[in-house]
């Protein structure tokens, strides 16, 4: 009479490959254990940032970006001073930076410098935190030379935002500069004609309610001057569908509005006075903006703020040798109890034989 076998006869069965099977697993372990203190170390070097605001860089970072089109940098259509940050630090144009500085050609023992970019750029990782903040890490066999490169990311993009807002005063100084120019010498011959008009006719005052229009006028045509200058300068660096010139061009057509509903001054001195007016404010406002951006452009404070400074590492993160011994015997256990029970499922009809 047939019975079905029972775990002994199983374990009965198995007893002749036990041996084998143990030394598998001691092979298996020591092979790990080998494998754990043979494999190149790893540190990571950590840094943490606190991303530079508008008001610090002194413009509009997002917009500048976008505008200037700066190669191997990819901004998103929509974005936020953190956001510039994170595609600034992944950039392929900050990596390449490092490669040269550190030489990671050769530390990488990479042939060509696009491997040694993807290489770094594989090893480094950017976190944005809940509070703002953004955490970067870099994997290196060197403990020292992963904190360098963790901090360098940090230098690199502080170089990088203080070159964009040089460009953008630079831009805006000439810019203005010009305008300045032109208005100086407008504001001149304003007040020749004005002297040449009190000459010929021997000036009679305006009155106080001519006056008082001619003022209102030459502060609208002002604010217009100053507006076209604004327009003209960020539509240098900034697109025509950005926020920031959709409202100033809001701005301007307010303004011109305004000075369509000024009234006809009829009188030709109240006219020549309102010219030279309009001219002497311009020309203040101007100058004031002209100052403005020699600031920005001579400006040379840091734009990103170092809350943590990565420092050497004491411990690697890798390899956990603990964990790689255990998980080599863990792979070699299931391996000899996979082998065991193939075995014994091949011999399955001797188990049956000696189980009637």
């Amino acid at each position: 009479m047939n019975r079905e076998p029972t775990p002994s006869d199983y374990i009965s069965s198995a007893k002749p490959y036990f041996g084998r099977a143990t030394i598998a697993v001691v092979v298996g372990t020591i092979l790990a254990a080998v494998l754990a203190f043979v494999w190149p170390p790893v540190y990571r070097g950590e840094t943490v940032l606190l991303p530079p605001t508008e008001e610090e860089t002194g413009f509009n970072v997002s917009s500048v970006i976008r505008g200037l089109n700066v190669p191997g940098i990819r901004i998103p259509s929509r974005t936020g001073p953190e956001d510039v940050t994170m595609a600034i630090l992944q950039s392929r144009r900050i990596a390449a930076t490092l490669v040269k500085r550190f030489d990671l050609m050769k530390v990488y023992k990479a042939k060509r410098e696009e491997a040694a970019i993807r290489q770094l750029q594989d090893c480094s990782s950017f976190k944005l935190g809940e509070s703002g903040t953004v955490v970067v890490r870099v994997e290196d066999g060197d403990p020292k030379r992963a904190a360098d490169l963790a901090n360098a990311y940090a230098e690199e993009l502080d170089r990088f935002n203080r070159e964009i807002r040089m460009t953008k005063g630079r831009r805006t100084r000439l810019f203005v500069e010009q305008r300045l120019e032109e208005t100086r010498v407008e504001m001149e011959k304003g007040e020749e004609a004005l002297r040449r008009y009190g000459e010929k006719h021997h000036t009679v005052a305006l009155s106080s309610d001519q006056l008082s229009s001619v003022e209102s006028g030459a502060r609208l045509f002002a604010t217009q001057a100053t507006l076209e200058v604004e327009l003209g300068v960020a539509r240098q660096y900034a697109s025509d569908e950005s926020a920031e010139v959709r409202r100033l061009r809001q701005q301007l057509n307010e303004v011109n509005r305004l000075i369509g509903a000024l009234p006809d001054l009829g009188l030709e001195l109240a006219r020549l006075v309102r010219t030279v007016k309009i001219q002497e404010q311009v020309f203040a406002l101007l100058s004031a903006q002209y100052e403005e951006a020699r600031i920005v452009e001579a400006r040379d404070v840091s734009t990103v703020e170092v809350l943590d400074r990565a420092e050497p590492p004491d411990r690697k993160i890798w390899p956990r040798r603990s964990l790689l011994i255990l998980l080599g015997f863990a792979i070699s256990s299931f391996a000899a109890t996979g082998w065991i029970a193939w075995n014994v499922r091949g011999a399955g009809g001797g188990v049956r034989s000696s189980a009637n």
